[in-house]
């Protein structure tokens, strides 16, 4: 039994100091005081990831003038975890854009990710809405240009079930993406969410958007 408990903890240390962020992979994460999340999986494995909610992101594959790599915030209190990395998917805008009523594009928006932007309603109500429209996961941007800090998304008090991943954006990342969109004929663009970024993060900091070097 120390052997084993010994071992665990050799473990715990070796992946902990690991420079590394992956997909969160399991519905049973727990926060560490570090920022990072100690994951048990269902077999009852432990499996502990350097992945803080400060430093998540998605890229952008096309349309090219905005593939870039971009921050996003995992909400906390509502909303679920990425069971797996959703690859060139569609990231769709909502009808109407602050999906606080019914999702009018649902037959775009079904099996891709729902794109909204924050205000006139909680943020469960959006990510709600997009869920019933069948969105995999919603990425909500913040309507304060004023605001550059990573925001924490709360649930409401309402106790509604989120069965979708819902993440922040900041404004700026979230108006130049909007902005390309509505330029473009196509109305979406193809991203990775989230992205598995290794020790070789520095690489890829060259692609993140010029407004935000």
């Amino acid at each position: 039994m120390i052997s084993s408990r010994i071992s665990l903890s050799l473990t715990f240390f070796l992946v902990l100091g690991a420079t590394a962020v992956q997909y969160i992979s399991s519905s049973h994460p727990k926060t560490n005081k570090d920022g990072s999340i100690s994951i048990v999986s269902k077999e009852g494995k432990l499996d502990t990831s350097e992945l803080d909610f400060e430093e998540l992101f998605f890229e952008i594959v096309h349309p090219k003038e905005i593939s870039y790599t971009f921050r996003i915030k995992l909400a906390k209190g509502f909303g679920s975890v990425f069971q797996k990395p959703l690859e060139n998917v569609n990231l769709v805008p909502t009808e109407p854009f602050n999906a606080c009523g019914p999702v009018f594009n649902s037959d775009k928006i079904k099996g891709h990710v729902a794109f909204s932007i924050r205000g006139d309603c909680s943020f469960t109500t959006k990510s709600v809405n997009s869920e019933n429209a069948g969105a995999s996961a919603i990425i909500i941007t913040d309507n304060d240009p004023l605001n550059e800090m990573m925001i924490d998304m709360i649930g409401d008090d309402t106790q509604r079930i989120v069965n979708i991943p819902s993440v922040y954006l900041p404004w700026k990342d979230g108006y130049m993406i909007k902005n390309a969109l509505d330029k473009t004929r196509l109305g979406y663009a193809v991203i990775n969410l989230p992205l598995n970024i290794t020790n070789s993060f520095h690489k890829n900091k060259r692609k993140r958007a010029p407004w935000t070097q």
